[in-house]
């Protein structure tokens, strides 16, 4: 066999010529030593000839020109590949592998081709901007798209914008103008559904909104994420829904009875095989564990946008009109605009100390919290959790219990002894599955290899504290591709993510956020 990438051909050489004509009319007999038919090299073909027995590439492989600032991972071209010849399907692969990349590779590729037109991506709203606004613009920078986002009639403005991708949140789709808008566009024949675990409950209104968005073969449906079954086998049922029903009962009761034993009138357990089959139900689907990408650097770094609640909005712009009092009454030096900053970077994580009494007072933080906790299913193993004040790290620890997740604690008000307790389990037991940690009880030479995901809920100011707490689980004994998530709801706290990067954190620089900050609104 040969791929001729000029003329979009694939050579063969078989017994009979006549039986490849029978079942693909776009080819013909060629008279050379070594092949004696060609076929058009299209999606087509290409799963005919397989199922017929040759090892044909996928036609994105050849004739795709890889756009953008990076080059594509060797598994990040093999999932393109299955994508764009499946018209729906799962991408089940660890986070941090580069899902968003692939998808968006292959969407073009069907764009270029003319198999689809526009796509709708629906993914959380921390990864809106951060992750999808971005990744288009470094992968895909000849193609333009917009976020879904705001009120109902910004929504619709947005959708009437003639771009290539749509970017909206989850539970955007069930608003009924906007659901409404989208079902009846038919020029958006590709939905792209990323952490799509957060679609297993097909009770939700947004399971029902995308059930009915995808019902007929007219549109393709992508699925990604690297968590399929959080919680049990059963989650795969509603997956299996959207890309193959076909592949599991149409009742959730009988999938259940199939994966699940009941041992008492309320307890339920998974079978031996359960997670095997849920796997199968969920075909047709790809799956890339980091440890098996040889090609990823070891550590991958994402951002998630968060928003604050109307009680911090509130908090800090009556904090930002005390600043803006006493930058006009006296000279500020940079020890009172880190005091300032730290006050702002405290109602942006939920919990700032009242100076009078040394209590903390803790804002609602629904919205950041709601994003850590996504991102906190998302890991493949343990987990380390920064937080930068004292204040958030004890509501955390309690919200985060709540939401079924055992929680180890290191901070200042832990003794020595407690902490190599703590430790010690987090290393050689199953629980704490968490560490919620202070960056400055991160002592140098701590071993934490057990974890694949980093989390800062807040930046650190600090260059030197960033890089030690980085180095807690990249480090001789890890044996797992990590991932470093960064957490900021309002620009003040990329801006120190920034200059930390760029180890640019000096008196200078956070004299110049102070002042921006006084500008800047919530």
């Amino acid at each position: 066999m040969f791929v001729h990438g000029p003329t979009e051909s694939v050579l063969l050489k078989v017994p009979d010529p006549l039986s490849v004509r029978d079942v693909l009319r776009q080819s013909k007999p060629v008279t050379h030593p070594d092949y004696n038919v060609a076929v058009r090299h299209t999606l087509e073909s290409t799963k005919v000839l397989r199922n017929l027995g040759h090892d044909v590439p996928a036609p994105i492989s050849i004739q795709h020109r890889w756009t953008g600032k990076y080059q594509p991972f060797a598994h990040q071209r093999v999932s393109a590949e299955f994508l764009t010849l499946h018209r729906k399907c799962l991408n089940l692969s660890e986070p941090g592998v580069g899902k968003t990349a692939s998808a968006l590779w292959a969407a073009d590729w069907l764009m270029n081709k003319g198999f689809i037109r526009k796509a709708l991506i629906i993914t959380p709203l921390s990864t809106m901007k951060r992750v999808w606004m971005n990744d288009i613009f470094d992968v895909l920078m000849h193609r333009h798209a917009t976020v879904v986002h705001g009120s109902r009639d910004k929504r619709l403005e947005a959708l009437a914008h003639d771009v290539d991708f749509y970017v909206i949140n989850h539970d955007g789709i069930t608003i009924e103008p906007i659901f409404e808008e989208i079902r009846k566009r038919p020029d958006i024949d590709l939905i792209i559904v990323d952490e799509a675990s957060k679609f297993r409950n097909s009770k939700t209104g947004k399971f029902k909104a995308l059930k009915k968005l995808t019902a007929g073969p007219e549109r393709w449906l992508w699925l990604l994420t690297g968590t399929p079954c959080p919680n049990e086998p059963t989650d795969a049922w509603a997956l299996a829904q959207l890309v193959n029903p076909g592949n599991v009962p149409k009742n959730f009761g009988t999938f259940k009875r199939d994966v699940m034993l009941q041992v008492s009138p309320f307890k339920w357990v998974p079978k031996a095989d359960a997670y095997n089959r849920a796997y199968a139900a969920m075909q047709p689907a790809i799956r890339f564990k980091k440890q098996d990408c040889i090609d990823l650097p070891p550590v991958t770094v994402q951002d998630r946008q968060c928003d604050l609640s109307k009680e911090q909005k509130d908090a800090f712009n009556a904090m930002k009109l005390v600043m803006q009092a006493e930058a006009k009454g006296r000279r500020i030096n940079a020890v009172n605009a880190a005091d300032q900053l730290g006050k702002l970077r405290q109602i942006c994580c939920g919990a700032i100390k009242d100076p009078q009494t040394g209590e903390y007072i803790t804002y609602p933080h629904g919205p950041r919290l709601n994003v850590l906790l996504d991102t906190i299913e998302e890991a493949g193993a343990k987990v380390l959790v920064i937080a930068p004040f004292k204040g958030i790290i004890r509501a955390l620890e309690k919200e985060i219990t709540q939401a079924g997740y055992s929680v180890g604690v290191l901070n200042g008000d832990v003794s020595e002894k407690q902490r190599d307790h703590i430790i010690v389990n987090f290393k050689t037991q199953a629980d704490p599955h968490i560490l919620l940690c202070h960056p400055a009880v991160m002592a140098h030479g701590l071993n934490l290899t057990e974890a694949d995901m980093l989390i800062f809920y807040g930046p650190i100011h600090s260059n030197d504290e960033y890089q030690q707490v980085l180095e807690r689980f990249n480090r001789a004994g890890q044996t797992r591709k990590m991932t470093v998530i960064r957490m900021a709801a309002h620009p003040i706290e990329w801006e120190i993510y920034k200059l930390v990067d760029n180890r640019g954190v000096n008196q200078d620089n956070i004299l110049n956020l102070y002042k921006s900050a006084l500008d800047l609104n919530p």
